[in-house]
């Protein structure tokens, strides 16, 4: 067949990689357990609880346990909130005013706390009962609850049960990928850079969107772990949050170095901003393989040039200018360095542990 390039690019645009392939399989098995659970149970208007289900499914567990308890604590305030406006009918109330009132102000609170989003269609699902025959309002807000659980729960089920797309995975490559940026951004700083301080500000916006995303990976890997772990475990429930906290830490380390070598070398260009810029980027790239487990790390470079340069104490020695600028921020980097392998070193002896 004779494809021209931009039917050639929607077709690629249009394959799907074997995670994809997998969570759409996930989806099809979640709709047809939930329409014919549904069934079997007896339920009318099945495709409520498919939908139901549809919306709180995610790629990974933790994300669908997440969209599930927000699904069912919505609907909850919604249907109490619609039953409150079905009893202000009955007494006198105005059915429009009654209705565009409730939505709008449960409208207005979900914008205020995304959680609550499914609030206002749940209430408005109940106050339109009316318009239902042989259905009272008690009846429909009875109905729907039973069937947001259902697709709720079979939704969580099979993320719990067939989730391969796993919260602490998506978190360690996140600080893999966070540390060789700031791997590649300091050993861009070496000689005289070309860098204006516009390219500055954009790579520390895009630092701060990383770690941004980061701390929400962080959470839901310390949720899952909480979740999933058997038995008593010796690593605390926030053990990802301490790894961000260190990963950001060595970021902004990085990012002082970074400066500090840009102040030095318009004064100065002699070996010692090279060798800083060579041992520390080629120490955070290796410890970002570490962190993923894809090499182990290797951080000899640095800690001999900190010994040659009497800097790998607790207490060292203040040197002369222009190095003075990078010894506190080279050391802190260090440390802080060491601490993230010990912690994550300390959770992936856990994991072997747990998993046997």
């Amino acid at each position: 067949m004779n494809f021209t390039p931009s039917a050639r690019g929607a077709l690629q645009r249009l394959s799907l990689s074997p995670e994809s392939r997998y969570y759409g399989a996930q989806m099809v098995t979640v709709i047809l357990i939930t329409y014919f659970g549904s069934m079997i149970v007896g339920l009318p208007e099945r495709f409520w609880a498919v939908m139901s289900a549809l919306i709180v499914m995610r790629p990974n567990m933790v994300a669908s346990l997440d969209a599930g308890w927000d699904r069912i604590r919505a609907t909850m305030a919604g249907v109490l909130c619609g039953l409150l406006g079905v009893f202000l009918q009955h007494v006198g109330a105005n059915v429009v005013v009654t209705t565009v009132a409730i939505v709008a102000v449960l409208a207005f609170a979900s914008a205020a706390a995304p959680a609550l989003r499914s609030a206002p269609i749940a209430a408005l699902i109940i106050l339109g009962a009316g318009d239902i025959p042989g259905h009272t309002a008690l009846d429909l807000a009875l109905l729907r609850v039973v069937q947001i659980v259902i697709g709720v729960g079979v939704a969580m089920a099979v993320a719990m049960a067939f989730s391969r797309v796993r919260a602490a995975t998506r978190f360690k490559d996140g600080c893999a990928s966070l540390l060789r940026r700031a791997a590649v951004q300091l050993w861009q700083s070496r000689g005289h850079s070309t860098v204006t301080e516009a390219d500055v500000d954009t790579r520390i916006g895009a630092m701060r969107s990383a770690i941004g995303r980061l701390a929400v990976l962080a959470d839901g890997a310390d949720r899952e772990w909480h979740v999933t772990r058997r038995g008593k475990s010796a690593v605390d429930e926030r053990h990802y949050r301490r790894i961000f906290g260190l990963t950001s830490r060595v970021v902004q380390d990085a990012a002082a170095l970074s400066r500090a070598l840009r102040i030095i070398w318009p004064r100065q260009d002699d070996g010692v901003g090279h060798e800083v810029v060579r041992a520390t980027s080629s120490a955070i790239a290796s410890v970002a393989n570490a962190v993923e487990g894809s090499a182990p790390p290797d951080l000899s470079t640095l800690r001999r040039m900190l010994e040659e340069r009497g800097w790998d104490t607790s207490d060292p020695p203040l040197p002369e200018a222009p190095a003075a600028l990078l010894a506190g921020p080279l050391w802190l980097l260090t440390d802080d360095l060491q601490q993230l392998l010990r912690v994550s070193g300390k959770l992936a002896t856990e994991a072997r542990t747990v998993a046997q």
